[in-house]
């Protein structure tokens, strides 16, 4: 099981929280992750950490206000305060020094970096503090799960199996077999995803719990995931455990029952994230996001928005709707933009259903796009299942005129073996090895070879998460193609987007 007596560490990111989060976990920290500000001092203190890290990344303005909410507090609390930037926004540091930050890091930094980093303010609170505990320490019975492929069901440790209710011996399959069966499906595909993970953080601070912080880490002796589930202050873990595995989350859940409504009052929208041609500088081509403009929490990620989708039992009706949405806007964009290629998300579940290249070519034509500016990304692990049957569909989609991209590529299988097999004409480079350009040399070689073998397979390769000019330049004289991130643009609606386009 991980070790439920690492140092934690409190992490704010606005954009990258389970990345850092990941990192964190396994440079040996115990990292208790947001992604929201509400409540920040209250959650730092519960949550015993020494070290806070305040990710700005961009989102420079809520994260300097962060550093504010915080920065007497910690201080007075001999903690340290680690905030990090993007390259474009280093003078934001001298503001972030007076609200309470100690430390720094200019993005983009190395894993070993980061660590490094961490180190460095741990050791400056432990001198600043004296070694007192932010909280008194406390013992926690090992709630610890694992999901086992061979037997198909959930292990437990006995504690957690007494607070989720079922038998303390043996697999703890009567709270696997409670979840309906698309919820099964859904949670087997989550945790067949990842299995090639390393340590990472798999829910934290649970909506509508909030006192509970869940853990995944892998066995590096057996190679086995294992869960870690923690109640932080006085909390009912009892009831914690078994909303974790007898019931959906509760804040999911009601997320789930407003998506109707949403979808009515038009909060779900998308913004376009512009992809830039390498060679030219020019912006060629956008990826739809996902935006749910929530009237009671402000803007909610892609993330959550699906995530509630799925619980809700609506992810075609809302992977539909973005796609129509996407589709409608870039139809009637202006003069200045009708070449422009936008690129729509497509799941592993409208892969899955019947009629779907049929009902995604309908919706193209209906929005009145032509079908040759519409690229359809698909994620690996939407693919892995059924090769065969995605490969027939793929190539369905790219006879009647459509474009297909490979989304995240490397953080799943990462099989350019099986590329060869499906019709693809791009390869988008997920942004933890797009960052990797500007590591060390075993790094760059790694990211240099994926580009080339994709190359050589005839595909052209988008580089996600660019951050700085150093990055872009590498890429470029590395062989991708194309890329998209913040030192471009993050995601803009039709209007900023045209600006944007006259502009390059």
């Amino acid at each position: 099981m991980p070790d439920s007596f690492a140092k934690p560490l409190f992490i704010l990111s606005f954009r990258q929280r389970d990345e850092l989060a990941a990192m964190a976990a396994r440079a040996g920290w115990r990292a208790i992750a947001a992604r929201r500000d509400e409540g920040l001092g209250g959650r730092i203190t519960a949550s015993g950490a020494q070290v806070v890290v305040i990710d700005a990344r961009g989102a420079v303005e809520e994260g300097l206000a962060a550093v504010r909410a915080i920065g007497d507090a910690a201080e007075a609390a001999g903690q340290a305060v680690l905030v990090m930037v993007s390259r474009n926004d280093v003078d934001a540091l001298e503001a972030a020094r007076e609200a309470g930050a100690t430390h720094f890091l200019v993005s983009p930094v190395t894993e070993t970096e980061f660590a490094q980093a961490l180190r460095f303010a741990e050791r400056f609170a432990d001198r600043v503090s004296g070694g007192r505990p932010v909280r008194e320490a406390r013992w926690v019975a090992p709630l610890g799960w694992r999901y086992d492929h061979v037997r198909r069901s959930l292990q437990v440790t006995t504690e957690l199996a007494r607070l989720a209710g079922v038998a303390e011996e043996g697999p703890a399959s009567a709270a696997w077999l409670r979840q309906p069966g698309d919820v099964r499906a859904r949670l087997r595909n989550a945790l067949r995803r990842l299995k090639l993970s390393e340590s990472t953080a798999f829910a934290h601070d649970l909506p509508g719990l909030g006192r509970v912080v869940a853990h995944l880490q892998r066995d590096p002796h057996t190679g086995r995931l294992h869960g870690l589930v923690e109640p932080i202050g006085e909390p009912d873990a009892g009831a914690a455990v078994r909303d974790l595995f007898g019931r959906r989350s509760r804040s999911m859940a009601a997320l789930a029952r407003e998506l109707p409504s949403a979808l009515k009052a038009g909060e779900i929208d998308v913004v376009f994230q512009p992809q830039v041609d390498l060679a030219s500088g020019r912006i060629t081509g956008v990826e739809a996001l996902a935006r749910w403009h929530h009237r009671r929490l402000g803007e909610v990620g892609a993330e959550a928005l699906l995530t509630a989708a799925a619980q809700g039992g609506r992810s075609e009706e809302v992977s539909a709707h973005l796609q129509a949405r996407a589709l409608q806007l870039a139809a009637g964009w202006p003069a200045a933009l009708e070449k422009i290629r936008v690129a729509v998300n497509v799941a592993a579940e409208d892969i899955a259903a019947d009629g779907f290249v049929f009902r995604l070519l309908e919706r193209i034509d209906a929005s009145g796009i032509a079908r040759d500016r519409v690229t359809v990304e698909v994620t690996e692990s939407g693919l892995i299942e059924r090769l065969d049957v995605a490969a027939a569909l793929l190539a369905e989609l790219r006879t009647a005129g459509c474009r297909i991209a490979i989304d995240d590529f490397g953080t799943g299988y990462s099989s350019l073996a099986y590329l060869n097999a499906l019709p693809v004409d791009y390869l988008k480079l997920d942004k933890s090895l797009t960052t990797g350009i500007t590591g060390n040399a075993r790094d760059r070689v790694v990211v240099r070879g994926v580009i080339d073998m994709a190359t050589t397979l005839g595909l052209d390769v988008i580089a996600e998460g660019v951050e700085t000019a150093e990055q872009r330049d590498l890429l470029a004289a590395a062989g991708c193609r194309f890329y998209q991130g913040y030192l471009c643009a993050p995601g803009v609606d039709s209007a900023t987007l045209a600006a944007l386009v006259q502009a390059t």
